[in-house]
């Protein structure tokens, strides 16, 4: 039994018992938490369930992806299906002049730098970058499927001293393709060789050629961006001929069907230059210009090679990836040198027969082209004294005559068929050629326009700097304007603006030295701020030469005239005229003709 104090102990207890589950019930608002906890469980859960429902789907979509992806690459590749999966990586091979990096995507060239120059901007130089160079061959297989090699993943093997690359596709033991490159030197040129082993029973029976798919997005390397589209394109040659080019102006396409050498992507200072040892036999090119001026130019080649269904069978290529520099160009003796702009007929002679080497010997023992450049000038002008001295004594003997041949003017009135006469008979007597002074002037000019050539693709002097001008090989720039000027641009060239001042001073000395007048005096004077429009844009190297020139050709002509006495030659013209005309051969084979004829002779020539 209990006691009295048990049981006020139990009272007390459920007492306090009855209060602390009072003082602690929920409240309201912790009911309507609790609530939405356990509803958040339950959707947790139907989400839970609806996810794993999703996962499966999905799993069963992946399934089905792989399969019609595994299914769609064997009906598009055939046997070559399991090199169409792979991830892309990089091998790396180099020289002292260039680093070839390589996809095993493809088994192609990935990116190509040259090592011993740099872009404008002084960053390494990339001659082709990433996608923007594309390279594949194709051809029909016998299970009638089209396979392009960029497709392909490629196992690489490099050579332990770095110099070369082989690309394997192995279908088995005997059955395999391989790309190999190789350097042979420390040079630009990159040995291609392309092997294709027990291919006979996987390429098509009736097919006859494999396709080369070449492609190049020209980066950008010079600081004009304008100057160096207007000369980037394609050439090529075709066997036996001179090498040709598509239009550098426009977009062209041109198909050729003859056999070919070698064909080129020409950028202004660089090129990538592919040659096939047993030439190509069909052609597809085409140059694009981009829109958006990120890239120079698009260039792409279709190029195709017999193949003769043999066990084994390689093709031989050698690629150059390098400057258009007209020495090393001409030691692959395939007339390669042509990409180098030197104009045509004689100016092309003066240049590759005189300039260029001068150029070439003078930098053998001096390294500043501002001063090859001087001495150039004084070698040219030199040579060409005599034609100087011959112009400018004609020009002396008939200002002498200016005054007879006013006289002759005047006396003769309108009748210009009289004045003529009476002038020729003039300079006959004076023994005076009225055109002496423009065929030494007219001889001169093979050397101007050979100049006009060689300076803007001279790759010597790019980047080569003197006095003010950081690069020779395009325009100098001591003032950017704040606006463009039609023609003229937004900057002022320094050695334009010495180049015209040298030939307005030029200009005036000849007015005043042979008495030009009328429309001659001032087309004389026009011209040379005509000059300065279109030459203020063009290679520093170019508008310094004429200006040397031009000084060169003021000092000789001063230097003449210091020792000509107008007096003697003028009393040496009295004294010709006395003596009696003696004709020429022409003028005599003119009179033989007549006399055979019945003519009377005896006033021709009077």
């Amino acid at each position: 039994m209990f006691d009295k104090n048990s049981i006020i102990g139990l009272v007390l207890i459920l007492g306090i018992m009855i209060g602390f589950a009072y003082l602690n019930q929920p409240t309201p608002q912790e009911l309507q938490t609790y609530s939405n906890a356990q509803d958040s469980l339950k959707l947790l859960e139907k989400q839970d369930d609806s996810l794993q429902n999703v996962l499966s789907i999905n799993q069963i979509k992946t399934d089905s992806i792989r399969t019609v992806d595994t299914s769609a690459k064997n009906d598009a590749f055939g046997i070559f299906a399991p090199f169409a999966n792979g991830t892309e990586e990089f091998s790396t091979i180099e020289n002292e002049n260039l680093r070839i990096t390589f996809s095993n995507k493809g088994g192609r060239i990935y990116r190509i730098q040259l090592k011993k120059y740099k872009n404008y901007t002084q960053s390494p130089l990339f001659l082709a970058e990433g996608q923007e160079n594309e390279m594949g061959f194709s051809f029909a297989s016998n299970e009638s499927k089209v396979i392009n090699t960029k497709d392909l993943y490629f196992t690489p093997v490099i050579s332990e001293n770095k110099k070369s690359i082989s690309m394997f596709v192995k279908l088995n033991d005997g059955q395999f393709i391989e790309q190999k490159y190789s350097f042979d030197a420390n040079t630009n040129v990159l040995k291609y060789k392309l092997k294709l082993e027990g291919m006979n029973n996987v390429i098509a029976q009736n097919s006859g050629d494999i396709d080369i798919f070449w492609k190049s997005h020209l980066l950008p390397q010079e600081k004009t961006h304008d100057a160096e589209e207007r000369v980037s394109t394609i050439y090529y040659r075709i066997d036996g001929e001179e090498p040709s080019y598509l239009s550098e102006g426009t977009e062209a396409v041109e198909k050729i069907k003859s056999k070919m050498n070698w064909v080129s992507f020409k950028q202004q200072y660089f090129n990538q230059t592919i040659i096939a040892d047993k030439g190509f036999t069909y052609s597809e090119l085409e140059t694009k210009n981009d829109p958006d001026k990120k890239y120079v130019k698009i260039t792409s080649a279709k190029l195709s090679f017999v193949y003769n269904h043999e066990a084994s069978e390689s093709y031989d290529m050698t690629f150059y990836f390098g400057p258009n520099h007209y020495k090393t160009l001409e030691k692959f003796d395939l007339q390669m040198e042509r990409i180098v702009t030197m104009g045509w007929g004689i100016f092309r002679w003066v240049n590759k027969y005189v300039v260029v080497n001068v150029f070439a010997f003078l930098n053998q023992y001096i390294t500043s082209f501002g001063i090859i450049i001087l001495l150039l000038t004084i070698l040219i002008k030199t040579a060409l004294f005599p034609l100087v001295y011959k112009s400018y004594m004609s020009a002396a003997k008939m200002k002498v005559l200016k005054p007879e041949i006013d006289e002759i003017k005047e006396k003769h009135g309108n009748d210009m068929t009289k004045v003529q006469q009476e002038n020729m008979k003039l300079y006959r007597k004076a023994g005076v050629n009225p055109f002496g002074g423009c065929i030494p002037a007219l001889l001169q000019l093979p050397i101007l326009f050979a100049m006009f050539q060689f300076f803007p693709s001279a790759f010597e002097l790019r980047q080569q700097g003197f006095l003010w001008a950081d690069d020779l090989s395009t325009y100098d720039s001591v003032l950017a304007l704040p606006f463009s000027v039609p023609i003229y641009g937004s900057h002022v060239s320094l050695f334009a603006l010495l180049m015209t001042i040298s030939s307005l001073f030029y200009a005036l000395y000849n007015v005043q030295s042979t008495g030009l007048t009328g429309q001659m005096k001032w087309i004389s004077i026009i011209m040379p701020v005509a000059f300065l429009l279109t030459l203020n844009s063009f290679a520093a190297g170019l508008n310094y030469y004429y200006f040397l020139s031009n000084l060169a050709t003021i000092a000789q002509q001063l230097t003449i005239k210091a020792f000509v006495d107008d007096k003697a030659l003028h009393a040496q013209i009295q004294e010709n005229k006395k003596k009696p005309i003696k004709k020429s051969k022409f003028q005599q084979k003119l009179e033989d003709m007549a006399k055979k004829r019945g003519v009377d002779t005896s006033k021709l020539g009077k």
